[in-house]
């Protein structure tokens, strides 16, 4: 005789489930069948402890969720990462906020009514949305909208400890990002994941593909940057999914494959030459992703620019924004 928890969740798993882009106000007391994607509690200061979740169905439709840390014991901590679940009697909101995990216009919010349940439906599917470097660079992407980025990781810096407002201190660690193309966007994590990735990167062989999951775009003295949303954004080294294999290709194993970059009295085509050195792989200097420009293109020039001086030597800057 089968138990009441098995009872109770072969009735719900019979229902029909909406699809999550259908998702509107009106389905209060509907059903969702969905994967969790990822999780994180967060703290505000006006709305208190929450625990958020990135849901997605079985077509890859993506939606947030959050749970009240009066519910996070009850029905939070029944939603593990990568668990399918069926949920039920949810309100449905309109999503908002400065960074978004999803474009959906609307997020799930529990209640006391909520109610989850186990499914028996299982897969390794990330559902991954990745977005284009040239996209990115293209500067034409909602930035209120994370996005998922994979690429190698080149010029890993030293984790540096950052004094912030409130007397806070915080890590950060910078590295440039490029892609298949060899395509790249300065980059800056915060928080934990830099000593994760950094370990990662001072490894014996060095390759590091990163996958950045729900990452935030934004502008650093007014140019493109690649950064985590804290523990909103999820981080992934050396993922085995196919779109990350095209990299181990790149490298071969071989340290002279990845190109190292100098800035000296060499010429700019000497700095693309190959240039192995060991201990540094992918190593380049951060002035050489930036365009050159001679002194007359840049009096002719229509774009700001900010200029960097110090007592050596003075250097210009030259960012188009």
């Amino acid at each position: 005789m089968a138990s009441k928890k098995q009872i109770k969740t072969a009735i719900v798993s019979n229902e029909q489930a909406i699809p999550i882009n259908n998702l509107k106000p009106v389905h209060t007391a509907k059903m969702v069948h969905a994967k969790v994607l990822h999780s994180w509690k967060q703290n505000i200061q006006l709305g208190g402890e929450t625990m958020e979740f990135v849901l997605v169905d079985e077509n890859g439709h993506k939606i947030h969720a959050t749970c009240k840390k009066t519910y996070i014991e009850s029905k939070g901590s029944l939603l593990p990462v990568g668990a399918w679940r069926y949920i039920r009697n949810f309100h449905v909101r309109p999503a908002g906020g400065a960074y978004r995990t999803t474009n959906h216009a609307y997020k799930i919010v529990f209640n006391p009514n909520t109610n989850v349940t186990r499914s028996n439906f299982m897969n390794d599917e990330l559902y991954l949305n990745l977005v284009d470097f040239q996209l990115i660079l293209s500067g034409t992407l909602d930035e209120k909208l994370l996005i998922d980025v994979l690429g190698q990781v080149l010029d890993c810096g030293d984790v540096e400890t950052i004094q912030c407002s409130g007397g806070n201190q915080r890590k950060k660690l910078e590295f440039i990002l490029r892609d298949i193309n060899d395509s790249r966007i300065p980059c800056c994590i915060w928080g934990n994941l830099t000593d994760i990735l950094h370990s990662a990167c001072n490894q014996d062989d060095g390759m590091v593909t990163l996958l950045l999951r729900f990452a935030k775009l934004g502008k650093f003295r007014g140019e493109l940057q690649i950064s985590n949303s804290f523990d909103a954004s999820r981080m992934i080294i050396n993922p085995e999914i196919p779109e990350a294999e095209a990299f181990k290709d790149i490298d071969n194993g071989d340290d002279t494959t990845l190109i190292t970059f100098e800035s000296n009295e060499e010429s700019q085509e000497d700095n693309n030459k190959q240039v192995n050195h060991p201990g540094k792989r992918g190593q380049r200097d951060k002035w050489l992703i930036f365009p050159t420009k001679t002194i007359q293109e840049m009096v002719a020039s229509t774009h700001r620019s900010y200029w960097g001086i110090d007592e050596w030597n003075a250097t210009s800057d030259y960012r188009n924004v």
